[in-house]
């Protein structure tokens, strides 16, 4: 009576009186004596009892009672004015870093080109000649006619016709008609070209013509984002090393002033080996900030908001898209766009200096004071009436000191026993990690493929898409915010549901496009190649989300971590695959990324849906759920009953209050469950809040 009556969370005081009346009452009853104070007296006593408990153990029922930093947050504010304000000043960042990595769209563009023949052009020629070179684009004079694939001649673009300065200054003195009747008695040869001129309607200046890379040399320019993308693989690991040791803040200014060091230099390099080294050294900084920022976005917001946070900061990516192409229609340079990129993102690290230090990285380093001085300036009233979330009037607590051993004993035991090497631990972890790893570099080639090949693809000779080139790379920027939103809408139906659907209908979509190009309905593909567009945005944004779902909290920043760098292999190899309409159909790159896109979806099948279900907390917990949900699914599943026992390490890390202040182990021990063998936790629908999600890295 007295353990139901009172609980557990009353002091053991208060618990001693209340037996005390109980039994006098009890005891007295059954001797059919009367008890030597009244009933009226005892619930009068009572309730005074339970007023005064009240009072004095307020503090302590409190739900938001930070046993660790989550309940810090509790009374800050998941998402309050002072994270908002965060997150705009880590949103300037971005802006900058999608264009440079999305300036490559630019560098690489192709334009139209010919051989320069000697004795044409010749500045210190002052004689008057009846044509010139673009009088002869399209005869068999100059330049030798090939037959294209569509059975037209078309002019060689690598070649011309070797011979003498002075007989061509001679023929060039005749009308046009009679110097070719006289040339076809020469007997001239073909030779390849030594230097070119390019048509300058589009892009002044891009890496091909600073350093002619056509003709033998066009797979060259497909280097630029190759050795980028690996050094966003290389910048995930330096990043992640330098802001757990150093601090989020000190990377992400560190790092940034060096990408914008880096982003100045960029246009001045004269070497092409020169130029792929420093856009190597741009793509570790850029990605090095990005992983910082993203983990003090993600360390500071509540774990309600951290889904849609997440999503949200990959606005700015799109948004530096979009602006990318307008500063390019303006600029006609590959190097104006990169000096104002890098002057915008040096202009966002002056302001990312007034940022503040990861208050939950202070206290796991146990610099307390520096913790609390954050903390109690982001408890300041807001200097705007705009929160995204309910304030809690909580009070913090009087000793962060124990908030600081909660959060290093936590760090360590995450952090200390486990890595990427347990994501092969086990041959159902083995089979999920492979496969995501699959789906991860298939959209990632997918959607650099495209975002390359619409470029590419608007090349003269090359032309599949109708319409402006820079308009279009504006508008394929722009639709990617509202596609954000899209799909947080389209994950309530189910993240496996929304993954297959929108990699299927991006590749059909791609191959619809191919089917108006053969017909040669120029506007009808353009339409249907921006709806596959949408389609790999949002299979790229949902599929994050997904894979941090199907790992279990020690080893979820483990997964989404390396399957994100298995992901720049892909993104690296798609810019070759776009390049492949020069030697080849124009449509063959576009059939090569539906393939990609629709066996990624397919693929997906194969994985469990994680919607609506409690987040595995153990590696047991992720590997018996994948075995019942195949095994509800298909039927099948990828081997025998599981029956060991879980390990020290594997013990859930977050100790969450209920709303009595009671954590879950408890309500275990209260229970006295007494099985034995395997034991799963699964949280309650109150719990599943608590469950840390990892950051998001961009279509970056």
């Amino acid at each position: 009576l007295v353990s139901l009556g009172c609980g557990k969370g009353i002091r053991k005081s208060y618990r001693r009186q209340y037996t005390r009346y109980l039994f006098t009452l009890v005891y007295c009853r059954r001797q059919g004596q009367k008890a030597s104070f009244s009933t009226r007296e005892i619930r009068e006593q009572h309730q005074r009892m339970q007023q005064k408990y009240r009072e004095d153990t307020k503090r302590e029922r409190r739900f938001t009672d930070p046993v660790d930093f989550e309940g810090i947050l509790n009374i800050i504010g998941g998402c309050s004015w002072w994270q908002i304000w965060i997150y705009v000043l880590i949103a300037m960042q971005q802006i900058p870093h999608a264009m440079f990595n999305l300036n490559v769209v630019y560098m690489m563009y192709d334009p139209e080109h010919w051989c320069q023949v000697p004795g044409f052009d010749d500045p210190n020629d002052t004689s008057v000649y009846e044509w010139g070179l673009n009088d002869v684009q399209n005869i068999s004079f100059v330049f030798p006619n090939e037959a294209g694939r569509s059975g037209a001649y078309i002019r060689d673009s690598c070649h011309y016709y070797a011979r003498p300065v002075e007989r061509y200054k001679e023929l060039r003195k005749m009308p046009l008609t009679e110097a070719v009747q006289s040339a076809w008695k020469d007997s001239a040869e073909k030779k390849k070209c030594e230097r070119y001129h390019y048509k300058s309607d589009v892009m002044r200046e891009t890496i091909v013509t600073d350093w002619n890379l056509v003709c033998d040399d066009y797979f060259m320019k497909g280097h630029a984002h190759l050795f980028y993308s690996f050094g966003y693989l290389v910048g995930c690991v330096v990043g992640g090393m330098a802001s757990d040791n150093f601090g989020r803040k000190p990377t992400v200014i560190g790092f940034g002033i060096l990408s914008s060091m880096f982003g100045v230099f960029l246009p001045y390099t004269t070497y092409y080996p020169m130029f792929l080294f420093i856009r190597f050294c741009s793509a570790i900084c850029n990605e090095a900030a990005d992983l910082a920022a993203y983990t003090l976005c993600m360390e500071i917001t509540g774990t309600r908001y951290r889904a849609m946070v997440g999503s949200m900061l990959q606005v700015p990516w799109a948004m530096g898209y979009a602006l990318l192409a307008l500063i390019a229609y303006l600029a006609k340079s590959w190097k104006t766009v990169q000096v104002i990129a890098a002057g915008l993102h040096f202009g966002a690290v002056l302001l990312i200096c007034s940022l503040p230090e990861s208050p939950r990285w202070l206290m796991v380093k146990e610099r307390v004071n520096e913790a609390e001085e954050v903390i109690r300036k982001a408890c300041r009233t807001p200097p705007f009436p705009f929160n995204l979330c309910r304030i809690n009037k909580g009070s913090l607590p009087s000793d962060l000191e124990l908030v600081c051993h909660r959060e290093k004993r936590l760090n360590k035991k995450v952090f200390g026993k486990v890595g990427m090497l347990d994501l092969f631990k086990t041959p159902e972890l083995r089979f999920r990690t492979i496969t995501v790893c699959i789906v991860f570099m298939a959209t990632a080639l997918v959607y650099y493929g495209l975002v390359i090949a619409l470029s590419d693809q608007s090349a003269p000779g090359r032309v599949l898409f109708t319409g402006n080139f820079f308009l279009n790379n504006a508008v394929a920027g722009a639709i990617e915010i509202p596609t954000l939103f899209g799909c947080v809408w389209l994950m309530k139906f189910g993240r496996k549901k929304a993954q297959m659907l929108t990699l299927v209908c991006g590749g059909l979509s791609i191959i619809v496009a191919m089917v108006a190009v053969i017909s040669e309905n120029f506007m009808f593909a353009l339409s249907f190649m921006m709806i596959g567009k949408i389609c790999i945005q949002g299979a790229f944004n949902i599929l994050y989300i997904f894979t941090s779902e199907l790992y279990p909290t020690i080893i979820r920043n483990s997964a989404v971590g390396m399957t994100s760098m298995v992901a720049r292999f892909g993104s690296g190899v798609s810019s070759y695959i776009a390049l492949l309409s020069i030697n080849s159909l124009p449509i063959t790159p576009m059939i090569i990324f539906a393939i990609f896109s629709l066996f990624a979806g397919m693929l997906v099948s194969v994985l469990p849906e994680t919607s609506e279900k409690p987040l595995p907390e153990t590696l047991d917990d992720a590997v018996t759920f994948l075995r019942t949900e195949q095994k509800a699914c298909y039927g099948w599943g990828l081997s025998g009953p599981h029956t060991r026992s879980i390990s020290l390490h594997e013990q859930p890390t977050t100790a969450t209050l209920d709303e009595n202040g009671v954590t879950a182990s408890e309500k275990d021990d209260a229970t006295g469950d007494g099985n034995t063998g395997w034991v799963c936790f699964l949280p309650t629908s109150e719990s599943c809040g608590s469950v840390s999600r990892p950051h998001f890295i961009g279509p970056v």
